[in-house]
């Protein structure tokens, strides 16, 4: 039995998407922060110890045990038929982007929604233009997939002047929300600190280290931030040197970037990426420096490709995202928005995979049916 110590402060507001008077989203209440994550989130014992500013981190063996029960939003909604909902992806080669923006798909279909995806490609400038492509196409609600909001705040803005509710995946929660409805994230720097916990305790504390990092995503930088963090308690690990990489880019790019800091430093045992898709490209340049089966590769994201490199031995670790959920639930989100309700807000749950617990499952969906009790959630009219 283990035990769980919850610290959490409230969200700051968010504003009205739409400009209309709508109340302010009230703080989640402290008690029903804790049953949710203690009652819901894994199985266990959870003590109360005290509120204070996040909460604690999970260790390894904590969180490598499947969700019990679901942690998500309790509270039901009248939902709308008809509305017309642009999803942008990061990119297409961020296999989790898409994967979240599959989720909204299917959700649309539950809700009788029609859903246009548009591949982001990586590029400020394609995220801008749709955006741009949804206004003037009369677009109900916008998903942004893993675009960062801060880069395209212009045409949000024009959005929201539009009336055209916008909801983030992915994205942590800036310190200025801006117009923004909701935010579906699990946390980033948590992510982190459970990847420093584990290559510190798989390598008996002797762990060296090559971080791969793109910080042109605000959530890539927290887990960047969080591991490095993490890794600092670490006594004998080091982090030897730091690549740095982007989404656009890596295809082409980070193979040969990671070969090159491998032949400068034969002596590194671990990498880490800072998404699967990201640690797909990062493999191959530990392949191109022979150095396959003496480095172990960790990630993020849980995504496909990245659990059947575990199941297959090519993959040490990811911290797997129930990304399709979170594709459900930005969709929950929306339809929160059209009926006038505040944001449900929920954190999402992530979990720890390696070779022990790998599932045979195409990514890891989060251990729950999602869709079924979004669904008992969703009172259509």
């Amino acid at each position: 039995m283990w035990e769980l110590y919850i610290f959490a402060e409230a969200d700051p507001p968010v504003p009205s998407p739409d400009g209309r008077a709508r109340p302010q989203r009230p703080p989640l209440r402290e008690e029903t922060m804790l049953k949710r994550v203690c009652g819901a989130l894994l199985a266990g014992a959870c003590v109360i110890v005290s509120v204070a500013a996040a909460a604690a981190d999970l260790s390894v063996d904590q969180a490598r045990q499947p969700l019990a029960a679901w942690p998500g939003p309790t509270q039901a909604v009248q939902v709308k038929a008809g509305k017309t909902i642009y999803v942008i992806t990061c990119s297409s080669q961020g296999i989790g982007c898409v994967r979240a923006a599959n989720g909204v798909v299917a959700a649309g279909q539950e809700l009788g929604w029609k859903v246009q995806v548009i591949d982001g490609r990586g590029d400020p400038g394609a995220w801008n233009g749709a955006i741009l492509s949804a206004i003037a196409a009369g677009a109900d609600g916008i998903v942004l997939a893993a675009v960062p909001p801060m880069l395209v705040g212009d045409a949000l803005d024009r959005a929201k002047s539009a009336g055209i509710v916008v909801v983030s995946v992915f994205n942590p929660v800036p310190a200025e929300a801006g117009g923004l409805f909701a935010w579906v994230r699990p946390d980033h720097e948590a992510q982190g600190r459970l990847v420093a916990a584990w290559v510190a305790k798989d390598s008996g504390g002797a762990a060296k280290v090559l971080l791969v990092e793109d910080n042109q995503f605000p959530e890539l930088a927290q887990r960047s931030k969080g591991f490095r963090e993490g890794l600092a308690s670490c006594g004998g690990c080091t982090i030897i040197e730091s690549v740095e990489s982007t989404i656009g880019t890596m295809a082409q790019r980070l193979p040969g970037a990671v070969a090159s800091a491998l032949s400068r430093h034969p002596d590194v045992t671990y990498l880490v990426a800072p998404f699967d898709s990201n640690a797909f490209f990062a493999a191959e340049g530990v392949r191109q420096a022979g150095r396959t089966g003496a480095i172990k590769v960790a990630g993020y994201e849980g995504d496909p490709q990245s659990i059947a490199a575990i199941r297959d031995g090519n993959q040490a670790m990811t911290i797997a995202n129930p990304a399709e959920w979170m594709g459900w639930e930005a969709a929950d989100e929306l339809a929160r928005a059209f009926a006038g309700a505040s944001a449900a807000d929920v954190s999402v749950p992530f979990r720890l995979i390696d070779a022990g617990n790998a599932p045979a499952t195409a990514g890891w969906t989060g251990d729950v049916d999602y869709a079924a009790e979004f669904r008992k959630l969703w009172v259509k009219q």
